[in-house]
């Protein structure tokens, strides 16, 4: 197992958060392993998973408060152990990646995770964007979510539940095995 942090903060969004907070991350001696970064609603959203030698991670929790006092951004920080053979634990997966696009209405996002839900089946990433159609201005909901399927799950159960929500709420959804 290796040794690591998960960081996640909020702030106003401007030019050089994401400058500044790898170059503390890289000059303590850290590694980015895995990042979500976004402007959602005018704000900088950032989570992270930062790995290396423990005093490296240590010099980061040190610093990181007041950078994130500097860029005016609300800081969380968890350690966390990285096992790279979780895999075992929760026995053999499949990964996936589901797609789907809609007119927008509430609870779409409920409804998909509560079929996975149903079905035993891990979110592992999940992304979603709000657009307007380009002639009628019309709200287009999209969603991108990696999931990861227990092996021993009938595809063409867990396909045929998702078959039947698409056509109860008139989405248009595709799931495929992810090429990864």
């Amino acid at each position: 197992m290796r040794q690591g942090l998960i960081i996640s903060s909020l702030g106003e969004d401007r030019p050089g958060i994401v400058d500044r907070v790898t170059g503390l991350i890289h000059e303590s001696g850290g590694n980015l392993e895995d990042s979500r970064m976004a402007i959602l609603g005018g704000k900088f959203s950032l989570m992270v998973l930062v790995t290396g030698p423990q005093d490296a991670l240590n010099k980061l929790q040190e610093t990181l408060p007041q950078e994130a006092d500097a860029l005016g951004l609300i800081l969380q920080v968890h350690e966390t152990e990285v096992d790279d053979g979780n895999q075992e634990i929760k026995g053999p997966q499949l990964a996936y990646k589901l797609r789907a696009v809609s007119l927008d209405h509430p609870g779409i996002v409920h409804r998909i995770s509560h079929v996975l839900a149903n079905h035993q089946v891990n979110v592992a990433g999940l992304e979603t964007r709000l657009s307007l159609a380009p002639t009628t201005g019309t709200p287009i909901f999209s969603l991108n979510l990696e999931a990861q399927v227990p092996a021993e799950l009938s595809i063409s159960k867990l396909r045929d539940a998702l078959e039947k929500l698409a056509d109860e709420h008139n989405l248009d959804l595709e799931l495929k095995a992810s090429d990864s």
